[in-house]
């Protein structure tokens, strides 16, 4: 795996060949239909920490993913990724997103958090076992057409 600072083409690439589990959610939460330009130039645009993740074989992303802060402290987490990048390389995403999130942590940042759709059982599995993150609760009736969130966070300290 290589990994780097994501290019808006990249995410372009990962936009166009995205879950449809995460497009899902986008819509659901961001209350915007997705189109892959626009999502691509809006991760871009965001000003928080991200890295981008490559097969070493091919040169293609698999996933991208970032960090954004909300308040002082208190950040909030995004990614794209593909369906086959997933089911290849899931261990290499999983290992760099701990490591960035650990690298916030240990600069004193206090909160990392992800909201997702609550339909998303294997998501919400891999928020929870894969980055140690805390099922926070259900937030009912959160997405756009009224679909169950949940929240999840992962806090420095005790």
């Amino acid at each position: 795996m290589i990994l780097v600072k994501p290019t808006l083409r990249d995410l372009l690439f990962l936009c166009e060949h995205a879950r449809a589990d995460e497009i899902e959610q986008y819509e659901a939460i961001v209350a915007k239909e997705w189109n892959p330009e626009a999502v691509a130039a809006d991760l871009y645009a965001r000003s928080g920490i991200s890295l981008c993740l490559f097969d070493k074989a091919t040169g293609v992303p698999v996933m991208a993913g970032g960090w954004d802060m909300r308040i002082d402290g208190v950040w909030a987490g995004w990614m794209v990724g593909t369906d086959a990048g997933w089911a290849t390389h899931w261990r290499s995403v999983t290992k760099a997103t701990r490591r960035m999130m650990q690298l916030l942590l240990d600069r004193g940042e206090r909160r990392l958090q992800i909201v997702a759709l609550e339909s998303r059982e294997k998501t919400c599995e891999w928020y929870a076992r894969g980055l140690k993150m805390e099922r926070e609760g259900q937030m009912k009736a959160y997405g756009f057409n009224g679909e169950n969130a949940v929240m999840y966070a992962r806090t420095r300290g005790p």
